[in-house]
């Protein structure tokens, strides 16, 4: 939307008339109001300002405003600037000009597989080789094809865990990443409730 200096005085004029007296200003009021003899030149403006969708005319041309807070809003994406990377071992040069602008909401879950992705709250150590610490949210996406490696939401005879997916010996079981868990086996059954695609993390 763009006004002229003078199609925004108008529509101020407009708005405060409205509100101090409880209706519209007519044509004739505009042009007593801005000193113009005809009413023609402020009924140019008037529909100017109708085409940018700011006031509305019902059928007896009485001028009525368009509440633009009422309508709805489109939500934006989040994006953020990503920068060159950083070292985290030596220090380094780090590149000044961003190398793209980076869609948070897309990037940490794809709009394809939003209907069936979850979060939940890491609780214990058993993850913490994998880099999955205690208060963590992983990312879950639930009905995807489970493959050896992956980090799951497994289902051990019932109960849920948070693990890694391997086979032995044509045998799935689940690895923690931590050498003081042991390897679990299913007494009966073992399901994969999903598949983690990521970890989110507060400092």
């Amino acid at each position: 939307m763009t006004l002229t200096p003078h199609q925004r005085t108008v529509l101020n004029y407009i708005v405060e008339f409205q509100h101090k007296r409880g209706y519209s200003p007519s044509l004739a009021d505009l042009a007593l109001a801005f000193g113009v003899r005809s009413k023609n030149a402020v009924a140019k403006v008037i529909s100017a300002l109708v085409r940018e969708g700011q006031i509305e005319k019902d059928p007896r041309g009485r001028i009525k405003i368009v509440d633009q807070s009422s309508e709805e809003e489109i939500p934006q994406p989040m994006t953020l600037p990503l920068f060159g990377p950083i070292a985290a071992g030596f220090a380094a040069p780090v590149e000044e000009q961003a190398e793209e602008m980076l869609d948070l909401e897309n990037y940490i879950v794809p709009q394809k597989r939003r209907a069936s992705t979850f979060l939940l709250r890491v609780r214990g150590d058993s993850m913490v080789d994998a880099g999955i610490t205690e208060g963590d949210m992983v990312i879950v996406e639930r009905g995807a094809e489970p493959r050896v490696g992956d980090i799951v939401i497994g289902i051990l005879d019932g109960e849920f865990t948070l693990k890694r997916l391997k086979k032995d010996k044509g045998k799935h079981y689940l690895q923690a990443e931590n050498p003081e868990y042991p390897d679990m086996y299913a007494m009966e059954e073992l399901e994969i409730a999903g598949v983690v695609r990521g970890v989110i993390r507060k400092y």
